[in-house]
């Protein structure tokens, strides 16, 4: 039986791009269930930019960039602006503590997450909503999960891994996929929205993934998979 290959994915979970990039590897994952594990890196963006990044940005980027999947759950945000999240980090912490625990429950955790910000507008600052998150993973001892996060096991390895991503890797930005023989892919299979400062980020164009012929983005993760795996059997 061989060994499952493993991906690095680099991204801040309020990222639209990364979690474009992690519906797609949300709905793969079955299917290579036994022959690729991703392993969800924390890439902060509140780190490098030394700000958490300003609500006007997502709100004109990720509607259209989520147009590229029609069935991603997303919503714009309507719960009060008060409980706009100001904050990563706890998230981080929070996947981490899961990943503790293992892969599986650190990639449930991590799509939970992202699809409690972008679909449910929930607060993913707050220790109580990432518990209440954590409570609904399968295979998740919670007393554990409750006990590292409460004591900020993680919170060093969050900062570890974003030091890792953006000054020992130089990863370019979020999404960025590492694979095993170091080759970085950044905004794999992704759009690209162009933002224009001067219009208060108004959105105003979008560049298309470049796809051979005929093929979709699932298909090209898809290839990518099988291409690694071939490498490491």
């Amino acid at each position: 039986m061989h060994e499952s290959v493993r991906i690095a994915m680099y991204s801040d979970v309020h990222c639209p791009y990364a979690y474009l990039t992690a519906y797609r590897l949300h709905l793969l994952r079955k299917e290579y269930s036994g022959s690729v594990v991703v392993q969800y890196k924390s890439l902060s963006l509140e780190y490098r930019n030394k700000r958490g990044t300003p609500k006007d940005i997502l709100d004109n980027e990720t509607p259209v960039l989520l147009l590229q999947e029609p069935n991603i759950p997303y919503q714009p945000w309507h719960a009060p602006l008060t409980e706009w999240p100001v904050t990563m980090w706890p998230a981080f912490e929070a996947i981490k503590c899961a990943e503790r625990q293992g892969w599986e429950q650190a990639a449930d955790l991590d799509w939970s997450i992202r699809s409690a910000f972008f679909h449910g507008s929930k607060c993913i600052s707050l220790r109580s909503i990432l518990i209440g998150l954590a409570e609904h993973i399968k295979g998740l001892d919670m007393d554990r999960f409750i006990s590292d996060f409460d004591s900020g096991t993680c919170k060093q390895q969050v900062l570890q891994e974003s030091q890792e991503g953006w000054e020992q890797l130089k990863v370019p930005n979020s999404p960025t996929l590492v694979l095993p023989d170091g080759r970085q892919l950044s905004y794999f299979a992704l759009p690209k929205v162009t933002l224009d400062p001067r219009q208060h980020f108004r959105a105003t164009s979008i560049e298309l993934a470049r796809l051979p012929s005929n093929q979709t983005p699932l298909d090209a993760f898809r290839a990518l998979f099988q291409e690694i795996s071939s490498q490491h059997n």
